[in-house]
C-alpha cells in the first residue's frame, strides 16, 4: 500500500509513518522543510517525497499521485494573538486541499483524519466517543480543530472509507520536538506536578501510529476512532512517575479557579516570552475538568491494544533524558 502523509516530521506522523514502513508499506511525505526530514529518518530513507504545503494544492497532488490512502497529520499550532487568523486559515484550508484533493483521486481509497481531543471537548458531558458532537473551543487552534471536524464530517465520502481519529493527551518517546506534553512532563519532573481537580488522559504514540496502521490494513467501514488511552487523577500521574523514576517528586496542592486564572494570564503573556510553557486558559479549562475519552470501540474494532501507562510513562522519561530535556538526576533510575 503506498500512503501519503502530512505532518510525518511532527510528532504523530512521525511514529505512524515509522509504523507503517515497519509494516511493509511505501510512504509518501508532504513536508516543509527537507533538511528536517532527512535529519529524522536519515539520508538513505526508502521513502517518497514532496516539498510542499498542506495549502499549496499541485504539492498536495504531486503528493497524492499514485497513493492507496491518505493520512492528514498536519496542523499550525501557535498561542500567539498575531498567528490567530494564519493558524485558523491554514489548518482549515489545509484540510480541505489535502482531504478534499484525495476524494478526488480514484487510487484513493481510505483517509485518515487526524483530529484531536479538543475536536470534541465539551465540559457539560460525561464521556467524550465516536458518538460526540463537535465541540467549543475558544483559541484559534482550538476553532480550527472544530472546522476542520465540521468540513470532514459533511463531506461525500464517494466511495472512499474516511476516518477520523481522536488522540488524547499523546506522549512517548522519539519527539522530533517538543510537544507541550512533553514540556509539562518536563515540567512536572523538574519542578513540581500540579494537584488539581480531575486529571489528564495519557495516550502513546506508538499506540496512535498502531491504530492508523490497523485502520487501513483491517479497513473497517469509514467512522470515528477516540484514542483515549489511560486517565489519570493528578495525584496518580504523581504516584506513578515516582514509581518509574524511583524519585520523591514534589507535588503541589492548586485550585482549578486559580489555575485557569493563571492560564488566562498567561495567554496575555505569551507574546512575551520566549520559553514555551504548556499553560493557557483553554489547556487549564481541560486540565481542571477533563472530560475521559473512551476507547471500547478502537478496542473493540480494530483489535487495539492500550500499553500500559506506567511503560508509556517510563519510556517518555527515559527519551526526555537522553534527548537532554531533564537531567539523569531527574530522571532517576531511568537514566543512562
Amino acid at each position: 500500500m503506498r500512503v501519503m502523509i502530512t505532518g510525518g516530521t511532527g510528532f504523530v506522523g512521525y511514529h505512524t509513518a515509522q509504523a507503517l514502513m515497519a509494516a511493509g508499506h511505501r510512504v509518501s511525505l508532504l513536508v516543509r522543510s527537507v533538511d528536517k526530514m532527512l535529519q529524522l529518518y536519515g539520508d538513505d530513507c526508502d521513502l517518497d517525497y514532496t516539498r510542499g504545503d498542506i495549502t499549496d494544492v499541485d504539492k498536495v497532488n504531486a503528493a497524492l499521485a499514485e497513493c492507496d490512502a491518505v493520512i492528514h497529520a498536519a496542523a499550525m499550532v501557535s498561542t500567539k494573538a498575531s498567528d490567530a487568523e494564519k493558524v485558523f486559515n491554514t489548518n482549515i484550508d489545509g484540510a480541505r486541499t489535502v482531504i478534499g484533493g484525495a476524494l478526488k483521486i480514484k487510487s484513493v481509497k481510505s483517509i485518515i483524519h487526524v483530529s484531536s481531543v479538543t475536536a470534541l471537548y465539551d465540559p457539560s458531558a460525561s464521556i467524550l466517543d465516536e458518538n460526540s458532537p463537535p465541540g467549543v473551543a475558544r483559541n484559534a487552534y482550538g476553532r480550527s480543530k472544530v472546522a476542520c471536524e465540521k468540513y470532514v464530517r459533511n463531506l461525500k465520502p464517494r466511495g472512499k472509507r474516511v476516518y477520523i481519529t481522536y488522540p488524547a493527551t499523546v506522549i512517548g518517546p522519539d519527539d522530533p520536538g517538543m510537544t507541550e506534553s512533553h514540556v509539562g512532563m518536563q515540567g512536572y519532573l523538574t519542578a513540581f506536578v500540579p494537584l488539581m481537580p480531575s486529571g489528564n488522559q495519557y495516550v502513546d504514540v506508538r499506540d496512535v501510529a498502531d491504530a492508523h496502521l490497523r485502520l487501513l490494513e483491517q479497513r473497517p467501514a469509514g467512522g470515528y476512532f477516540t484514542l483515549g488511552g489511560h486517565f489519570l487523577p493528578w495525584a496518580e500521574l504523581g504516584r506513578v512517575l515516582e514509581k518509574v523514576t524511583g524519585r520523591h517528586l514534589l507535588k503541589l496542592p492548586l485550585s482549578g479557579g486559580l489555575m485557569r486564572l493563571t492560564g488566562r494570564v498567561f495567554d496575555r503573556l505569551h507574546p512575551y516570552i520566549s520559553v514555551p510553557l504548556p499553560i493557557s486558559e483553554e489547556a487549564m479549562e481541560y486540565a481542571t475538568n477533563w472530560v475521559p475519552l473512551d476507547n471500547h470501540k478502537a478496542e473493540k474494532t480494530l483489535g487495539l491494544s492500550f500499553r500500559p501507562a506506567e511503560e508509556s510513562m517510563a519510556d517518555t522519561v527515559r527519551w526526555l533524558c537522553q534527548a537532554g530535556h531533564i537531567s539523569s538526576k531527574q530522571a532517576g533510575v531511568l537514566a543512562g
